[in-house]
Protein backbone atom coordinates (compact mmCIF):
# COMPACT_ATOMS: atom_id res chain seq x y z
CA UNK A 1 0.00 0.00 0.00
CA UNK A 2 1.40 3.67 -0.95
CA UNK A 3 1.81 6.03 1.75
CA UNK A 4 0.47 9.26 2.10
CA UNK A 5 1.13 12.23 3.85
CA UNK A 6 -0.66 13.07 6.66
CA UNK A 7 -2.11 16.24 5.50
CA UNK A 8 -3.71 13.47 2.37
CA UNK A 9 -5.09 11.16 5.00
CA UNK A 10 -6.39 14.15 6.83
CA UNK A 11 -8.55 15.72 3.65
CA UNK A 12 -9.88 12.76 2.42
CA UNK A 13 -10.95 11.60 6.14
CA UNK A 14 -12.67 15.33 6.56
CA UNK A 15 -14.40 15.20 2.82
CA UNK A 16 -15.35 11.42 4.18
CA UNK A 17 -17.19 12.66 7.14
CA UNK A 18 -18.95 15.51 5.22
CA UNK A 19 -20.61 12.84 2.68
CA UNK A 20 -21.79 10.90 5.83
CA UNK A 21 -22.64 14.13 7.67
CA UNK A 22 -24.73 14.48 4.09
CA UNK A 23 -26.12 11.04 4.40
CA UNK A 24 -27.23 10.63 7.37
CA UNK A 25 -28.95 14.52 7.39
CA UNK A 26 -31.00 13.92 4.59
CA UNK A 27 -32.15 10.39 5.97
CA UNK A 28 -33.19 11.63 9.48
CA UNK A 29 -35.63 14.47 7.31
CA UNK A 30 -38.30 11.75 7.75
CA UNK A 31 -37.44 10.91 11.18
CA UNK A 32 -37.64 13.96 12.58
CA UNK A 33 -40.67 14.97 10.60
CA UNK A 34 -42.08 12.15 11.77
CA UNK A 35 -44.95 13.84 14.07
CA UNK A 36 -45.50 16.15 11.84
CA UNK A 37 -46.18 14.28 9.02
CA UNK A 38 -48.45 11.95 10.67
CA UNK A 39 -50.28 15.01 11.70
CA UNK A 40 -50.70 16.36 7.85
CA UNK A 41 -50.65 12.96 6.08
CA UNK A 42 -52.65 11.32 8.94
CA UNK A 43 -50.33 8.24 9.02
CA UNK A 44 -50.08 5.97 11.92
CA UNK A 45 -46.76 4.11 13.19
CA UNK A 46 -47.30 1.39 10.88
CA UNK A 47 -47.03 4.16 8.12
CA UNK A 48 -43.80 5.10 9.24
CA UNK A 49 -42.29 1.65 10.08
CA UNK A 50 -43.07 1.34 5.90
CA UNK A 51 -41.56 4.19 5.07
CA UNK A 52 -38.50 3.56 7.30
CA UNK A 53 -38.60 0.02 5.94
CA UNK A 54 -38.52 0.91 1.83
CA UNK A 55 -36.09 3.07 2.59
CA UNK A 56 -33.82 0.04 4.19
CA UNK A 57 -34.84 -2.61 1.53
CA UNK A 58 -34.06 -0.46 -1.61
CA UNK A 59 -30.74 0.88 0.56
CA UNK A 60 -29.69 -3.25 1.19
CA UNK A 61 -30.83 -4.16 -2.66
CA UNK A 62 -28.47 -1.68 -4.32
CA UNK A 63 -25.61 -2.06 -1.65
CA UNK A 64 -25.43 -5.89 -3.05
CA UNK A 65 -24.86 -4.03 -6.34
CA UNK A 66 -23.32 -0.69 -6.09
CA UNK A 67 -19.80 -2.81 -4.24
CA UNK A 68 -18.76 -4.33 -7.50
CA UNK A 69 -19.10 -1.59 -9.62
CA UNK A 70 -17.13 0.96 -7.07
CA UNK A 71 -14.61 -1.92 -7.23
CA UNK A 72 -14.71 -2.02 -11.09
CA UNK A 73 -14.73 1.58 -12.42
CA UNK A 74 -13.42 4.74 -11.03
CA UNK A 75 -14.47 5.04 -7.60
CA UNK A 76 -13.65 8.97 -7.78
CA UNK A 77 -16.31 10.14 -9.93
CA UNK A 78 -18.86 7.85 -8.63
CA UNK A 79 -18.66 8.84 -5.58
CA UNK A 80 -19.43 12.32 -6.77
CA UNK A 81 -22.77 10.76 -8.35
CA UNK A 82 -23.75 9.41 -6.14
CA UNK A 83 -24.07 11.79 -3.74
CA UNK A 84 -25.36 13.97 -6.14
CA UNK A 85 -27.96 11.90 -7.13
CA UNK A 86 -29.08 11.23 -3.30
CA UNK A 87 -29.57 14.95 -2.93
CA UNK A 88 -31.69 15.15 -6.00
CA UNK A 89 -33.83 12.22 -4.42
CA UNK A 90 -33.74 14.49 -0.95
CA UNK A 91 -35.24 17.57 -2.80
CA UNK A 92 -37.95 16.00 -5.09
CA UNK A 93 -39.34 14.30 -1.48
CA UNK A 94 -40.79 17.85 -0.64
CA UNK A 95 -43.17 17.53 -3.80
CA UNK A 96 -44.84 14.66 -2.03
CA UNK A 97 -48.71 14.38 -1.33
CA UNK A 98 -49.01 11.74 0.52
CA UNK A 99 -47.89 8.01 1.88
CA UNK A 100 -47.61 6.74 -1.92
CA UNK A 101 -45.48 9.12 -2.99
CA UNK A 102 -43.24 9.41 0.18
CA UNK A 103 -42.85 5.41 -0.22
CA UNK A 104 -41.50 6.02 -3.58
CA UNK A 105 -39.04 9.33 -2.84
CA UNK A 106 -37.88 7.01 0.31
CA UNK A 107 -37.44 4.14 -1.96
CA UNK A 108 -35.02 6.53 -4.56
CA UNK A 109 -33.22 7.93 -1.42
CA UNK A 110 -32.39 4.19 -0.13
CA UNK A 111 -31.13 3.50 -3.66
CA UNK A 112 -28.46 6.63 -4.21
CA UNK A 113 -27.40 6.61 -0.38
CA UNK A 114 -26.28 2.82 -0.50
CA UNK A 115 -22.67 4.09 -2.23
CA UNK A 116 -21.65 5.88 0.93
CA UNK A 117 -19.98 3.15 3.07
CA UNK A 118 -18.93 0.91 0.11
CA UNK A 119 -17.12 3.89 -0.99
CA UNK A 120 -15.87 5.74 1.99
CA UNK A 121 -14.22 2.15 3.27
CA UNK A 122 -12.06 1.22 0.13
CA UNK A 123 -11.02 4.59 0.01
CA UNK A 124 -9.88 4.13 3.64
CA UNK A 125 -8.83 1.11 3.11
CA UNK A 126 -6.31 2.09 0.37
CA UNK A 127 -5.03 5.24 2.04
CA UNK A 128 -4.96 4.05 5.67
CA UNK A 129 -2.41 1.54 7.20
CA UNK A 130 -4.30 -1.04 9.23
CA UNK A 131 -3.26 0.65 12.84
CA UNK A 132 -5.27 4.07 12.24
CA UNK A 133 -7.88 2.39 10.25
CA UNK A 134 -10.30 1.80 13.18
CA UNK A 135 -9.60 5.77 14.36
CA UNK A 136 -10.36 6.68 10.31
CA UNK A 137 -13.56 4.73 10.24
CA UNK A 138 -14.74 6.21 13.51
CA UNK A 139 -14.48 9.97 11.92
CA UNK A 140 -16.01 8.43 8.70
CA UNK A 141 -18.63 7.16 10.46
CA UNK A 142 -19.11 9.87 12.89
CA UNK A 143 -20.49 11.95 10.13
CA UNK A 144 -23.69 9.70 11.26
CA UNK A 145 -23.81 11.15 14.34
CA UNK A 146 -22.63 14.73 13.49
CA UNK A 147 -26.04 14.52 11.13
CA UNK A 148 -28.22 13.13 13.64
CA UNK A 149 -26.53 16.03 15.58
CA UNK A 150 -27.45 18.60 13.61
CA UNK A 151 -30.71 17.73 12.04
CA UNK A 152 -33.29 18.42 14.79
CA UNK A 153 -31.56 22.00 15.15
CA UNK A 154 -31.64 22.01 10.96
CA UNK A 155 -34.83 20.55 10.17
CA UNK A 156 -37.05 22.50 13.40
CA UNK A 157 -35.67 25.68 12.17
CA UNK A 158 -36.62 25.11 8.82
CA UNK A 159 -39.84 23.31 10.00
CA UNK A 160 -40.58 26.22 11.76
CA UNK A 161 -39.82 29.48 9.55
CA UNK A 162 -40.54 28.04 5.55
CA UNK A 163 -42.92 24.49 6.20
CA UNK A 164 -42.03 20.83 6.17
CA UNK A 165 -41.50 20.75 1.95
CA UNK A 166 -38.69 23.38 2.41
CA UNK A 167 -36.61 21.17 4.59
CA UNK A 168 -36.13 18.69 1.87
CA UNK A 169 -35.64 21.47 -0.58
CA UNK A 170 -32.92 22.84 0.95
CA UNK A 171 -31.14 20.02 1.93
CA UNK A 172 -31.30 18.95 -1.19
CA UNK A 173 -28.99 21.79 -2.56
CA UNK A 174 -26.03 20.32 -0.02
CA UNK A 175 -24.69 17.48 -2.11
CA UNK A 176 -24.46 19.64 -4.79
CA UNK A 177 -21.92 21.16 -2.81
CA UNK A 178 -19.98 19.16 -1.72
CA UNK A 179 -19.37 16.83 -4.58
CA UNK A 180 -17.01 19.64 -6.61
CA UNK A 181 -15.26 19.66 -3.25
CA UNK A 182 -14.84 15.77 -3.37
CA UNK A 183 -13.21 16.27 -6.83
CA UNK A 184 -10.84 18.83 -6.03
CA UNK A 185 -9.25 17.90 -3.14
CA UNK A 186 -8.84 14.49 -4.54
CA UNK A 187 -7.89 15.78 -7.64
CA UNK A 188 -3.54 14.68 -7.35
CA UNK A 189 -2.13 12.52 -9.64
CA UNK A 190 -0.64 10.93 -6.22
CA UNK A 191 -3.79 9.68 -5.28
CA UNK A 192 -5.05 8.00 -8.70
CA UNK A 193 -4.14 4.37 -7.74
CA UNK A 194 -6.76 4.65 -4.60
CA UNK A 195 -9.56 5.47 -7.86
CA UNK A 196 -8.13 2.07 -10.42
CA UNK A 197 -10.61 -1.05 -10.33
CA UNK A 198 -9.91 -3.79 -7.42
CA UNK A 199 -7.37 -6.12 -8.56
CA UNK A 200 -9.93 -9.31 -9.07
CA UNK A 201 -9.12 -13.35 -10.54
CA UNK A 202 -11.35 -12.76 -13.89
CA UNK A 203 -13.84 -10.49 -14.73
CA UNK A 204 -17.43 -10.03 -15.26
CA UNK A 205 -20.13 -13.03 -13.68
CA UNK A 206 -17.67 -15.68 -13.19
CA UNK A 207 -14.98 -13.26 -11.21
CA UNK A 208 -18.16 -11.79 -9.63
CA UNK A 209 -18.99 -15.15 -8.30
CA UNK A 210 -15.12 -16.34 -7.12
CA UNK A 211 -15.21 -13.21 -4.74
CA UNK A 212 -18.29 -14.00 -3.26
CA UNK A 213 -17.36 -18.16 -2.83
CA UNK A 214 -14.13 -16.26 -1.41
CA UNK A 215 -16.41 -14.47 1.14
CA UNK A 216 -18.31 -17.80 1.72
CA UNK A 217 -15.53 -19.85 2.98
CA UNK A 218 -14.23 -17.03 5.32
CA UNK A 219 -15.37 -17.64 9.17
CA UNK A 220 -14.19 -13.82 9.33
CA UNK A 221 -16.77 -13.22 7.15
CA UNK A 222 -19.48 -15.03 8.82
CA UNK A 223 -18.41 -13.55 12.12
CA UNK A 224 -18.36 -10.04 10.73
CA UNK A 225 -21.85 -10.63 9.04
CA UNK A 226 -23.44 -11.36 12.79
CA UNK A 227 -21.98 -8.36 13.81
CA UNK A 228 -24.06 -6.50 10.52
CA UNK A 229 -26.84 -8.40 11.38
CA UNK A 230 -27.03 -7.55 14.90
CA UNK A 231 -25.50 -3.51 15.57
CA UNK A 232 -26.97 -2.11 11.83
CA UNK A 233 -31.05 -2.48 13.44
CA UNK A 234 -29.92 -0.79 16.71
CA UNK A 235 -28.23 1.81 15.26
CA UNK A 236 -31.78 2.42 12.68
CA UNK A 237 -34.01 2.51 16.05
CA UNK A 238 -32.20 5.07 17.47
CA UNK A 239 -31.47 7.22 14.67
CA UNK A 240 -35.21 7.13 13.36
CA UNK A 241 -37.66 5.97 16.11
CA UNK A 242 -36.55 8.32 18.77
CA UNK A 243 -38.44 11.25 17.65
CA UNK A 244 -41.66 9.48 17.91
CA UNK A 245 -40.81 7.56 21.35
CA UNK A 246 -40.53 11.13 22.96
CA UNK A 247 -43.36 12.70 21.37
CA UNK A 248 -45.28 9.33 21.93
CA UNK A 249 -44.05 7.93 24.99
CA UNK A 250 -42.58 11.01 26.57
CA UNK A 251 -45.94 13.38 25.72
CA UNK A 252 -43.33 16.01 24.47
CA UNK A 253 -44.42 18.64 21.51
CA UNK A 254 -42.18 18.49 18.26
CA UNK A 255 -40.20 21.81 18.64
CA UNK A 256 -36.61 23.35 20.11
CA UNK A 257 -37.25 21.59 23.37
CA UNK A 258 -37.42 17.71 21.51
CA UNK A 259 -34.27 19.11 19.47
CA UNK A 260 -32.26 19.98 21.93
CA UNK A 261 -32.89 16.35 23.35
CA UNK A 262 -31.83 14.72 20.43
CA UNK A 263 -29.31 17.06 19.82
CA UNK A 264 -27.43 15.77 23.23
CA UNK A 265 -28.46 12.04 22.76
CA UNK A 266 -26.72 12.15 19.06
CA UNK A 267 -23.83 14.16 20.48
CA UNK A 268 -22.94 11.07 22.34
CA UNK A 269 -23.01 8.71 19.04
CA UNK A 270 -21.09 11.02 17.18
CA UNK A 271 -18.59 11.19 20.60
CA UNK A 272 -19.04 7.32 20.53
CA UNK A 273 -18.00 7.21 16.67
CA UNK A 274 -14.52 8.71 17.12
CA UNK A 275 -14.50 7.06 20.99
CA UNK A 276 -13.93 3.62 20.23
CA UNK A 277 -11.01 4.53 16.99
CA UNK A 278 -9.20 6.54 19.74
CA UNK A 279 -9.40 4.13 22.14
CA UNK A 280 -8.17 1.32 20.16
CA UNK A 281 -5.54 3.55 19.02
CA UNK A 282 -4.80 4.44 22.40
CA UNK A 283 -4.49 1.07 23.60
CA UNK A 284 -2.53 0.30 20.94
CA UNK A 285 0.11 1.97 21.68
CA UNK A 286 0.15 1.09 24.85
CA UNK A 287 1.19 -2.21 24.74
CA UNK A 288 -2.26 -3.92 23.77
CA UNK A 289 -2.53 -5.83 20.36
CA UNK A 290 -4.86 -5.03 17.50
CA UNK A 291 -7.04 -7.92 18.79
CA UNK A 292 -6.56 -7.31 22.07
CA UNK A 293 -7.09 -3.21 22.16
CA UNK A 294 -10.54 -3.88 20.32
CA UNK A 295 -12.27 -6.52 21.98
CA UNK A 296 -11.78 -3.99 24.91
CA UNK A 297 -13.47 -1.36 23.75
CA UNK A 298 -16.55 -3.33 21.71
CA UNK A 299 -17.21 -4.88 24.81
CA UNK A 300 -17.44 -1.64 26.84
CA UNK A 301 -19.73 -0.27 24.49
CA UNK A 302 -21.78 -3.09 24.77
CA UNK A 303 -21.79 -2.81 28.28
CA UNK A 304 -23.21 0.77 27.63
CA UNK A 305 -25.77 -0.22 24.84
CA UNK A 306 -27.21 -3.05 27.43
CA UNK A 307 -28.69 -0.44 29.54
CA UNK A 308 -31.27 -0.16 26.43
CA UNK A 309 -33.84 -2.53 27.96
CA UNK A 310 -33.93 -0.14 31.70
CA UNK A 311 -34.98 3.06 29.22
CA UNK A 312 -38.63 2.59 29.14
CA UNK A 313 -38.84 2.18 32.94
CA UNK A 314 -36.91 5.22 33.55
CA UNK A 315 -39.75 8.19 35.59
CA UNK A 316 -38.28 10.92 33.69
CA UNK A 317 -38.12 12.04 29.95
CA UNK A 318 -34.36 13.77 30.96
CA UNK A 319 -33.81 10.05 33.11
CA UNK A 320 -34.28 8.48 29.84
CA UNK A 321 -32.18 11.05 27.52
CA UNK A 322 -29.21 10.26 30.10
CA UNK A 323 -30.01 6.10 29.46
CA UNK A 324 -30.15 7.05 25.72
CA UNK A 325 -26.89 8.82 25.94
CA UNK A 326 -25.03 5.75 27.27
CA UNK A 327 -26.91 3.63 24.92
CA UNK A 328 -25.90 5.97 21.53
CA UNK A 329 -22.00 6.60 23.43
CA UNK A 330 -21.49 2.60 22.97
CA UNK A 331 -23.46 2.68 19.90
CA UNK A 332 -21.30 5.35 18.23
CA UNK A 333 -18.63 2.90 19.17
CA UNK A 334 -19.50 -0.26 17.86
CA UNK A 335 -20.29 1.43 14.48
CA UNK A 336 -16.22 2.35 14.19
CA UNK A 337 -16.01 -1.37 15.23
CA UNK A 338 -17.85 -3.10 12.74
CA UNK A 339 -16.82 -0.74 10.02
CA UNK A 340 -13.31 -1.73 10.46
CA UNK A 341 -13.92 -5.50 10.76
CA UNK A 342 -16.00 -4.69 7.65
CA UNK A 343 -13.28 -3.41 5.71
CA UNK A 344 -10.44 -6.16 6.37
CA UNK A 345 -12.59 -9.16 5.20
CA UNK A 346 -11.28 -8.64 1.65
CA UNK A 347 -8.33 -6.30 1.09
CA UNK A 348 -8.71 -7.07 -3.22
CA UNK A 349 -12.85 -6.33 -2.63
CA UNK A 350 -13.68 -4.06 -0.30
CA UNK A 351 -16.54 -2.28 -1.44
CA UNK A 352 -18.05 -5.40 -2.34
CA UNK A 353 -17.57 -6.92 0.80
CA UNK A 354 -18.86 -3.62 2.48
CA UNK A 355 -21.71 -3.33 0.52
CA UNK A 356 -22.66 -7.41 0.86
CA UNK A 357 -22.24 -7.10 4.55
CA UNK A 358 -24.18 -3.70 4.71
CA UNK A 359 -26.24 -5.35 2.25
CA UNK A 360 -27.85 -8.11 4.69
CA UNK A 361 -27.79 -5.95 8.28
CA UNK A 362 -29.93 -3.44 6.65
CA UNK A 363 -32.01 -6.21 5.50
CA UNK A 364 -32.64 -7.27 8.59
CA UNK A 365 -32.73 -3.44 10.15
CA UNK A 366 -35.23 -3.05 7.16
CA UNK A 367 -37.72 -5.61 8.79
CA UNK A 368 -36.90 -4.24 12.05
CA UNK A 369 -37.93 -0.80 11.35
CA UNK A 370 -41.15 -2.40 9.84
CA UNK A 371 -41.68 -4.58 12.98
CA UNK A 372 -41.29 -1.41 15.41
CA UNK A 373 -44.30 0.41 13.76
CA UNK A 374 -46.29 -2.69 13.92
CA UNK A 375 -45.45 -3.35 17.70
CA UNK A 376 -45.83 0.16 18.76
CA UNK A 377 -48.94 0.27 16.97
CA UNK A 378 -50.54 -2.59 18.76
CA UNK A 379 -48.79 -2.02 22.26
CA UNK A 380 -48.83 1.22 22.47
CA UNK A 381 -44.78 1.73 23.80
CA UNK A 382 -41.73 0.92 23.10
CA UNK A 383 -40.46 -1.92 25.95
CA UNK A 384 -40.29 -4.78 23.19
CA UNK A 385 -37.84 -2.74 20.92
CA UNK A 386 -35.99 -1.19 23.70
CA UNK A 387 -35.31 -5.06 25.32
CA UNK A 388 -34.69 -6.15 22.31
CA UNK A 389 -31.49 -3.46 21.51
CA UNK A 390 -30.13 -5.01 24.30
CA UNK A 391 -30.49 -8.69 23.16
CA UNK A 392 -29.12 -8.00 19.66
CA UNK A 393 -25.80 -6.19 21.25
CA UNK A 394 -24.68 -8.94 23.11
CA UNK A 395 -25.11 -11.15 20.03
CA UNK A 396 -23.15 -8.70 18.29
CA UNK A 397 -20.16 -8.95 20.84
CA UNK A 398 -20.11 -12.74 20.66
CA UNK A 399 -19.63 -11.92 16.91
CA UNK A 400 -16.98 -9.16 17.26
CA UNK A 401 -15.14 -11.61 19.52
CA UNK A 402 -14.86 -14.87 17.13
CA UNK A 403 -14.37 -11.88 14.02
CA UNK A 404 -11.41 -10.65 16.18
CA UNK A 405 -9.44 -13.82 16.94
CA UNK A 406 -6.18 -14.06 15.42
CA UNK A 407 -5.63 -16.73 13.15
CA UNK A 408 -3.66 -19.76 14.33
CA UNK A 409 -0.07 -19.65 12.88
CA UNK A 410 1.13 -15.76 12.57
CA UNK A 411 0.04 -12.28 13.20
CA UNK A 412 -3.66 -10.92 12.83
CA UNK A 413 -4.34 -10.77 8.63
CA UNK A 414 -7.22 -8.66 7.24
CA UNK A 415 -8.88 -11.67 5.94
CA UNK A 416 -9.21 -12.31 2.02
CA UNK A 417 -6.15 -11.22 0.86
CA UNK A 418 -5.59 -9.31 -2.46
CA UNK A 419 -3.62 -12.17 -4.79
Amino acid sequence: MTSFSFRTKATIVITLLLATVLNYLDRQTISILAPTLQHQMGLNNEHLGWLFAIFYYSYTLFQFAVGPVLDRFNLRWCFAFAVMAWSLAVGLTGLATGFASLMIFRFLLGVTESANWPAGLRVMERTLPPEERTLGCGIFESGAGVGALIAPIAIFALLGAFGWRSVFFCLGLLGFFWAPIWLFVTRSPELSPVWTSARTEGGGIAGLLRVYLDFARSRKFWWVLVVSITVNPCFYFTVNWLPTYFVQARRLVPGAHLGGMLTVIFLALDIGNVGGGAGTLWLTRHKFSVETARRIVFLTATGLVGGCAIVPFVATAWGAVAALVAVNLGLGIWNSMYLTMAQEVSSANVSTAAGTLSGFGSLVGAFAMWAVGRVTNSAGDFTIPMVSVTVAIVLAAIGGWAASRRPAGGPQTVGIQEA
